[in-house]
């Protein structure tokens, strides 16, 4: 009795490690790349719309491959589906950086699909594994995956100016999470091939749902894409409105990671409150007005008061991203819906959101400056406040809820 104590409890410390590192791998591949876009755009002698499809690819492999995920989860497992991203993840993340602009865009890609995956299964594999924490797992997945998002925003401009390195060296380290969360799920093969349905984090196929008639579907979905569509265009082009504010780029990359940390308080908090609310329609409005304060004190302010807007926002990006994986919870009623909306909010919400860089990038070039841009990222949080007051009642993609 002892030994299958022990051996669970080591399984379970396993998983939880893994819902960590994978959480890790999640955003600070793609962090790392904003800060060095304007050394990656003279280096490599590129436009603005070639170097933003840096921080678009992974949006648009989001969009692509996301709605393939749970088939595949549901004929190997998540786990095992997640071991095969994380090894294509660290194969991507390594890649990208030996050659020139295509081997730079292919290893992207690859840290796109592998990402999905993850994107897809974790709320899955947290509403199954941790049913009676899903808030505190939640708001510690969001954690760890900004804390290291913020991490990469900040340190890659300076280990890129380090004597011995470069850029590429500077984008290469962090294969390292995505290696050891490799080895963590290898740990784990005995528990995730077996058969004993009490060892922890074993999950089992099941059936598929069409959710494409259901109208809370569709609203977590949008808000899914426009929450998305904010992070990732300031991710890329934030660099570029800090220097044309008159920033270094050194302290832009900390100016980024500083917005990152701002998201760190609501990524913890939100999904805890959430859980207990009999709705998140206030929350889900007041995430959409954290965001349009924030950039429009970004848009006014060319001081270190932008500080204080930049964190602002990132409250408002914490909020969102936090509500929108709880949604894939909250508004399902099995681990299978759970997965399943997961993969449709993230794919056409991510080829929603690829259209930001790019789409801005082109605005930016043509208006000569970065106000319009911020303008219609303004628009974009009013249309969260108001998507996500829908999608924050209390109903559930198959049945609609009592006393909502």
């Amino acid at each position: 009795m002892d030994i299958t104590t022990n051996r669970d409890r080591y399984y379970t410390f396993l998983l939880l490690a893994a819902v960590m590192l994978i959480a890790a791998t999640l955003r600070s591949p793609m962090t790392s790349v904003g800060p060095l876009i304007p050394l990656l755009r003279e280096e490599l002698q590129v436009s603005n719309a070639l170097i933003g499809m840096v921080n678009t690819l992974p949006l648009i492999a989001f969009g692509l491959f996301s709605p393939f995920v749970p088939i595949l989860s549901r004929k190997i497992g998540m786990e095992k589906t997640l071991l095969i991203a994380m090894v294509i993840l660290s194969i991507g993340t390594f890649i990208r950086s030996l050659g020139e602009i295509s081997i730079l865009l292919f290893g992207t890609l690859l840290v796109g699909v592998a990402i999905a995956a993850g994107n897809v299964l974790m709320p899955g594999l947290i509403k199954l594994s941790f049913p009676y924490r899903i808030g505190l797992m939640t708001g510690l997945y969001s954690v760890a995956m900004n804390v290291f998002g913020a991490l990469a925003s900040g340190i890659s401009v300076p280990l890129a100016d380090l004597e011995l390195l470069d850029w590429r060296n500077s984008l290469q380290i962090w294969t390292i999470l995505s290696f050891l969360a490799v080895l963590v799920l290898l740990l784990r093969l005995p528990a995730i091939l077996s058969d004993n349905k009490k060892v922890p984090g074993q999950v089992k196929a099941q059936p598929s749902n069409n959710l494409f008639t259901s109208k809370i579907a569709w609203a977590v979905t949008i808000y899914m894409g426009l929450q998305s569509l904010i992070p990732y265009s300031l991710f890329t082009w934030l660099p570029d409105i800090l220097l044309e504010k008159g920033f270094s780029q050194e302290d832009a990359g900390w100016l980024i990671a500083l917005f990152q940390i701002g998201l760190l308080p609501a990524n913890f908090i939100v999904p805890i409150i959430a859980s207990k609310l009999n709705n998140q329609r206030v929350l889900a409005f007041a995430s959409g007005l954290f965001f349009f304060f924030g950039l429009l004190g970004v848009s006014l302010v060319s001081s270190q008061l932008i500080v204080v807007f930049l964190l602002l926002a990132g409250v408002g990006a914490g909020t969102t991203f936090s509500l929108a994986m709880m949604f894939f919870v909250l508004r399902t009623n099995t681990v299978s819906e759970s997965s399943q909306l997961s993969g449709m909010a993230q794919s056409i919400g991510y080829i929603l959101a690829a259209t930001g860089p790019i789409f801005l990038g082109a605005i930016a070039e043509w208006f000569h400056g970065w106000t319009v841009p911020l303008v219609i990222l303004m628009v974009v949080s009013l249309l969260i406040a108001f998507f996500g007051t829908i999608a924050g009642r209390n109903e559930t993609v198959s049945l609609k809820a009592r006393g909502t």
